[in-house]
């Protein structure tokens, strides 16, 4: 058989996953087994892109499916996107003004048809991305948050919670975009540290002349004051409590109130309060009940509720205007310059106001009840576990969930209100009209509530709706609960709370049995990546240079947990340098004709090298799969990456070439039998991770003819029952062996290649045993020209290797005294060392100071040192 030629990512990975794709590879395989594998991904927003925190997130999650694929289980990865609702609206608002045309110009009905439209055209990129990625999603069942069957789910969930009492209509402070004029979540909330200003400004007393000083770095929020509040044990303030204050320019009276939100040691102790327009202020405000005085328009200017001069500007040009003002009067006191966080927009990029706004919510206290017991009963796990506590402080301290948004683009609140003002909830116009006939027993003219529902409303549903949810189908049965979701930390409560709380009361189950949090992905320098910094490094540029199978191997191997991933350009190079050395493997093996082999025969093996390699494969077998499902995904890589490049292809390729060069036929045909076999067992090992280059190494090799299946959908065989023999042993000490005379060879700095000599008379009778039944690999592999030297031989050594005494001759490759004389150079800057290090230790100073970690490295140090040290003065002994 001839060679595979060179790996080229480029001729493989397109093709194949079109292979997959075509013969319907990704789909749930039905089998007797009652175990069932799932998992939902994460929807993507239909407006995205690949970037690497997807990478890295689906390239675990396509890791756990296909290794519970090749397990034999039934397996099913649920695709999906998410609508996006600002996203998806800002995008084609944005191609409707480069045509000179609003959103209002066309209407609602108009516009949404142009929502869908570009949809159908640009929605899908990130999935096709994805792919690109090798994410082997059953494609067949993705779904879309607005698609009809979820949509159909989105409103029965609305009307049931609503019927229960769960979600209700009420005037709350909101998050308000005054660009976007909607209300927004926390999540789509980013603080920025900001430079700015902190006004001190004196309020007069209304029977005196005093004054009382408030610092604020909204000055213009004065104007809806209701209180001023001091800290109850505040000695400064505690007989000026109930004292009324005037407010500068309105002159509205309001009253000094204790209140345990004010610091005596923020400002002057005495902080303003504005109940509609900050969110502490809010429950300062309910808590004294005092007076809501909205300012503000919904775009931002002031309202009637603010001075004549004021209404109408813009909340930054009004407080340009009031600070002169106040300046005039003289009665702003100071201002200090601030470095403070200041809430933004992330789609609109405008400063964030809270706002008095009546909004749709959720009772979320009363839903978050069960998901909390059923995390403490450990039903949903958390992997690190760590983030449980996150999860329960959150949830502890849950707030009612403002649920609806001020769009177009989304799921149209299905509630109607009657000409007076009633609330009908309902699945349709035509059942509203229904209850409303049976209400009010005549029909009303009902219109329909403008807003949609929050994204995450409809993501909620996720774990259950997408498997067809009202519907009692196939796939809701078998694979809800799912098995493990795979998400970042960030999106815990905003997606895995809400999922929680959703799945638990519609399916009166969990929606998935573990939740594995993993971490963010950075530079190599751990600096988080952003356009502004440079450092994006773009997934599909990488996949185009390196391969998928190369970024996704790099991304799992440094997934740490509790870690943030710093990718490297270099990494990937080195995984890529990775494939090509298995690439090569197989090469090897089919210029030797080992495919050619139609059935394996692995009874009886007699070679001690054949022995040892099918132990160390069933070894790292068990180890690695037991890693993977302990979510230990970058140890699992790590031993993988161990296995494969040291003990298969440095060890195991290079003892099987004298042993398919050798006379005897019984061996080559055992040897190929034993390549063919870890080969194929390797591939199963190695597809969870680099899914393409083994598909395509499956084919090249015939094992899909042989084994009639895709690498794919092929099980993973039974571990074998191995034990260490005492072939296996001998071999571990012939590896040892050749490990220790390759360093022996670079601190003689003699060349790695140079032949040897080795005398093996200090050996006992079963130590002379091995090295003998193993000449032929030794030799070969350790460069060694004659393995007996005599006592009397110029230039004989002594030194240890596999912890045992031998005698090493160079011939010709040394000069001794040339040696002699290194080697006492190099005794003497190693003492200097060694002294330095237990100087270093027995300083109290830095033992207590110095950071442990540094501690150990120098405790390390001095223990190499002093092993080595005592080696190189036992070679200087033979030399002389």
């Amino acid at each position: 058989m001839s060679s595979f030629g060179s790996y080229n990512h480029k001729n493989i990975e397109d093709r194949i996953y079109k292979y997959w794709e075509k013969n319907k590879c990704f789909k749930p395989k039905k089998n007797n087994s009652k175990k069932t594998y799932s998992i939902v991904i994460p929807p993507p927003n239909v407006t995205g892109s690949l970037h690497m925190g997807h990478a890295l997130n689906n390239s675990i999650q396509d890791l756990l499916i296909r290794f519970n694929r090749n397990k034999g289980i039934e397996t099913l990865w649920q695709p999906g996107t998410d609508h996006a609702g600002i996203a998806t609206q800002l995008v084609v608002e944005k191609q409707l003004a480069e045509k000179g045309i609003s959103r209002n110009d066309l209407g609602r009905e108009e516009f949404l048809k142009k929502v869908w439209q570009w949809k159908e055209k640009s929605g899908n990129t990130i999935t096709s991305q994805l792919k690109k990625l090798g994410s082997s999603c059953d494609w067949s069942k993705d779904r879309f948050t607005m698609d009809e069957g979820l949509s159909k789910a989105v409103l029965k969930v609305f009307v049931d919670l609503y019927n229960k009492k769960l979600i209700y209509k009420d005037l709350k402070l909101t998050n308000w975009d005054i660009k976007l004029k909607t209300a927004i979540s926390d999540l789509e909330v980013i603080q920025k540290e900001t430079s700015g200003k902190l006004y001190y400004i004196n309020y007069k007393f209304k029977n005196s002349e005093k004054t009382i000083t408030i610092a604020t770095t909204r000055p213009e929020t004065m104007f809806g004051d209701t209180a001023i509040a001091v800290h109850p044990k505040d000695e400064r303030y505690k007989d000026l409590i109930g004292e009324e204050i005037i407010i500068p320019i309105s002159k509205r009276i309001i009253k000094i109130i204790k209140d345990e939100y004010a610091d005596p040691n923020q400002g002057s102790g005495a902080v303003k309060i504005t109940p509609a327009h900050d969110f502490n202020d809010y429950q300062v405000g309910t808590r004294n009940k005092l007076e809501f005085i909205n300012i503000l328009n919904k775009d931002g200017t002031l309202n009637e509720n603010t001075p004549k001069g004021y209404v109408g500007l813009d909340r930054l040009d009004a407080r340009k205007k009031l600070i002169q003002e106040l300046e005039e009067l003289n009665i702003l006191n100071k201002i200090e310059n601030i470095k403070h966080t200041v809430p933004y927009g992330d789609r609109s990029n405008t400063i964030i106001e809270p706002l008095l706004t009546e909004q749709w919510f959720v009772d979320a206290k009363k839903l978050a009840k069960d998901a909390i017991k059923k995390v403490k009963k450990k039903e949903t796990s958390f992997f690190p576990d760590n983030w449980k506590k996150t999860y329960f402080q959150w949830m502890e301290n849950i707030e009612p969930w403002c649920i609806s948004r001020q769009l177009w683009w989304g799921h149209q609140i299905p509630a109607w209100y009657t000409p007076d003002g009633h609330i009908i909830v309902a699945n349709d116009l035509k059942e509203a009209n229904k209850i409303c006939k049976k209400k009010y027993k005549k029909i009303l003219n009902l219109k329909r509530d403008k807003d949609v529902l929050d994204t995450w409303f409809s993501s909620a549903l996720w774990p259950f709706a997408t498997l067809g949810w009202p519907n009692k189908t196939y796939e809701l049965k078998r694979f809800y609960k799912t098995s493990v979701l795979v998400t970042g930390f960030d999106i815990i409560f905003f997606w895995v709370a809400r999922m929680m709380m959703m799945g638990l009361h519609f399916m009166k189950e969990v929606p998935f049995e573990k939740v594995y949090v993993h971490a963010l992905v950075r530079d190599e320098k751990g600096q988080k990546m952003s356009k502004s910094k440079g450092n994006v490094i773009d997934p599909l540029t990488i996949i185009e240079e390196f391969g998928a199978d190369a970024l996704r191997f790099t991304l799992i191997s440094m997934s740490s947990p509790g870690r943030d991933v710093k990718l490297s350009i270099d990494r990937v190079k080195g995984y890529r340098n990775f494939l090509t050395k298995i690439w090569n493997t197989f090469n090897y093996c089919s210029i030797n004709n080992v495919f050619n082999i139609k059935k394996n025969k692995i009874k009886n093996i007699k070679n001690p090298a054949n022995q040892w390699i099918l132990f160390t494969l069933n070894e790292n077998k068990i180890k690695i799969k037991k890693l993977i499902e302990n979510f230990r995904f970058d140890e699992a890589a790590k031993e993988l990456y161990l296995y494969i490049w040291n003990y298969f292809c440095d060890w195991y390729i290079e003892f099987s070439k004298p042993l398919l060069n050798s006379k005897d036929k019984n061996l080559i045909f055992e040897t190929k039998n034993v390549l063919n076999h870890v080969q194929k067992e390797n591939l199963l090992l190695l597809h969870s991770f680099i899914p393409f280059v083994t598909e395509e190494l499956w084919n090249l090799s015939g094992f899909k003819k042989t084994e009639k299946n895709d690498l794919i959908n092929h099980h993973f065989t039974k571990d074998l029952k191995s034990k260490s023999s005492k072939n296996v042993k001998d071999l571990l000490f012939i590896i040892n062996f050749i490990n220790d005379l390759r360093s022996f060879k670079s601190k003689m700095q003699v060349a790695p290649g140079s032949l040897v000599r080795v005398g093996i008379q200090f050996l006992d009778n079963n130590q002379k045993k091995i090295i003998k039944k193993n000449e032929n690999i030794l030799c070969k592999i350790g460069r060694i020209s004659a393995l007996n030297t005599n006592d009397d031989d110029k230039g004989n050594i002594k030194t240890l290797l596999a912890g045992k005494q031998f005698i090493v001759n160079f011939g010709d490759e040394i000069d001794i005294d040339n040696q002699i004389n290194i080697l006492e150079k190099k005794l003497n800057s190693m003492q200097k060392q060694i002294s330095s290090s237990e100087n270093k230790l027995k300083n109290d100073n830095f033992v207590k100071k110095a950071p442990k970690e540094i501690v150990k490295q120098e405790k390390n140090l001095l223990d190499t040192n002093k092993k080595e040290y005592i080696t190189l003065q036992e070679i200087l002994k033979s030399l002389k």
